[in-house]
């Protein structure tokens, strides 16, 4: 079968995530996408990580609910340290050793590949989905040929434009401004009743509260 990956911090996951996720499903005849959410991301600053990790998972099961061929994975959340995604991707294949695998990312993000760890190494192992906006000029990707090996396993798939960010989402909550729709119900739900991304709910309160089991 053909695996789809999507990893990210998802710091909300929206409908961004999930306009490409079935796109690109849809485009590859994917069996199914696992999402997984980064714990501990190696790309950023954990200052600039708004949610914990539990937070982001149970964002991301909510997201995945309503579509049996989505899934969400945890194996990055319980590593506890930060994991880049050629070790997930070796993990995940052990998992199911005779499926074919497909790493789902923007392509902007498919654009900086050779910054990635072992970006070689990781294209031995999956094919690379560069999920492209309408319009995107596709030669962005082309300086990625003379650095590479595997440059033909990256494989552009155009979807369907929806203009929402994490970051902007994060700042309309701030200003005290609706974020529905923007987000799957059941993680608008999430933030709404956990408070996330409120400027008067510090992480060291979230944190207690999930100790506690009081959310």
């Amino acid at each position: 079968m053909n695996v789809g990956i999507f990893g990210g911090t998802f710091d909300p996951i929206h409908q961004g995530h999930m306009v490409i996720a079935e796109q690109v499903m849809d485009e590859l005849g994917l069996s199914r996408v696992v999402f997984v959410p980064g714990g501990i991301p190696p790309h950023k600053e954990a200052s600039s990580v708004r949610a914990s990790a539990e937070d982001r998972f149970y964002m991301v099961e909510a997201a995945v609910a309503g579509n049996e061929r989505f899934f969400v994975d945890r194996v990055e959340v319980d590593a506890g340290r930060p994991m880049y995604s050629v070790e997930t991707v070796r993990l995940l294949k052990e998992r199911s050793p005779g499926d074919d695998w497909y790493f789902i990312s923007g392509a902007d993000e498919v654009s900086n590949l050779l910054a990635w760890k072992d970006p070689d190494l990781l294209l031995e192992e999956v094919v690379m989905v560069a999920a492209t906006r309408p319009g995107y000029d596709l030669s962005k990707l082309q300086h990625l040929e003379a650095g590479l090996r595997n440059f033909d396993r990256i494989f552009p798939v155009e979807c369907t434009r929806v203009d929402v960010s994490a970051t902007g989402i994060r700042r309309r909550i701030l200003q005290g401004k609706s974020v529905r729709y923007l987000v799957p119900e059941g993680v608008h739900d999430i933030i709404r009743d956990r408070r996330l991304y409120d400027a008067v709910v510090r992480r060291s309160e979230q944190g207690e509260r999930l100790k506690e089991g009081t959310w």
